[in-house]
């Protein structure tokens, strides 16, 4: 029982939680009601999709175990007694577990694009492997580069959801020249971006946590190469600019009569916003940015189920709709 507890805490089911249910976010709370402004109706179907989430969350549970494999002994030094690998699971079990996560996520993966029709989505999932795996082994210790990587890795997620969707809406003749395959895509775009800006501030907070194993490792990760201080000062910058990204969605769904939408923004994501810059200011030990990095993960949760919003605005914007159409 302790082994399969340690497996499941090794390729953190929150995580995975939040990929899986991302994708279903922008399925059926964005794209659906996107397309119920239209004629149009999902075209992958349910089996197809299910696949290509479940693709999705085994290369990712993959990536979280070499990424503890490369760091047994960072892991003894920011979280001691609490390593996983090298003492309840062996490092081969874990490397075993590693490839068959991947061989199995790779094959489900490229089948579940053939049957939506867009097969070549496939390369995905073997960019995702090649990609986690370089992060692990080597850029995750870099100044920056491994950030990035992984806040486009999460960027990619939701840009994923809708363009096998897309593709497949494309392959109707009808659908080429539809106005509503631009709004997905404008929509899709601003939703990575989202989870792009919340995944690298999250990422360079947990390097600030992590500073005293990655010194000693021989990384040169944000705080290492410039300090802890000067990276508060980049990461209240890059809340601040989220806030305001945020602000202009905020201004777009006000002038478009969205009400709800623009005070969910306000209190369930820009409200913890403000919540991460007051704790920056006062943060100094691994144990205050360890909770700034929990309150970035509620945000992410947040902006995600910001979707369940947009759907009930869209619900209700297509009910005037019908109603003024049909008292003309």
């Amino acid at each position: 029982m302790k082994l399969f507890l340690s497996y499941i805490r090794l390729i953190r089911p929150f995580n995975l939680t939040m990929i899986v249910f991302t994708l279903y976010m922008v399925r059926f709370c964005f794209i659906l009601p996107v397309l119920s402004f239209s004629s149009f109706h999902l075209q992958v179907s349910e089996w197809a999709f299910a696949l290509f989430a479940i693709a999705f969350g085994l290369i990712a549970a993959a990536g979280y175990i070499i990424n503890d494999y490369y760091d047994v002994e960072i892991d003894r030094i920011n979280k001691p007694g609490k390593e996983i690998i090298g003492s309840v699971v062996s490092k081969s079990s874990a490397l075993t577990s590693y490839w068959i996560l991947n061989v199995v996520g790779i094959i489900i993966g490229f089948w579940s694009c053939h049957k939506a029709g867009t097969p070549i989505l496939g390369t995905l999932f073997l960019f995702y492997l090649i990609g986690l795996w370089l992060y692990s082994y080597k850029l995750k210790s870099t100044f920056l580069f491994g950030n990035l990587l992984i806040s486009v890795f999460l960027g990619i997620v939701p840009l994923a959801s809708a363009y096998i969707e897309a593709q497949a809406d494309l392959k109707m003749p009808e659908a080429i020249n539809s106005f509503i395959i631009l709004p997905i895509r404008t929509g899709a775009w601003a939703i990575a971006g989202f989870a792009f800006f919340s995944t690298l501030i999250r990422e360079i907070v947990k390097d600030m946590e992590d500073l005293e194993g990655d010194m000693l490792a021989g990384c040169y990760t944000m705080p290492i190469v410039l300090g802890n201080k000067k990276v508060k000062v980049l990461v209240l910058i890059l809340v601040f600019l989220l806030i305001a990204l945020l602000g202009i969605l905020q201004y777009n769904t006000w002038s478009s009569g969205w009400r709800n939408s623009f005070y969910y923004i306000l209190v369930f994501i820009q409200l913890p916003c403000l919540i991460v810059i007051w704790k920056m200011l006062k943060a100094s030990i691994p144990k205050d940015f360890h909770r700034i990095s929990t309150w970035l993960k509620i945000i992410m949760l947040t902006g995600i189920c910001y979707l369940f919003v947009f759907a009930y605005e869209c619900y209700i914007t297509l009910q005037y709709i019908r109603l003024l159409s049909h008292s003309l």
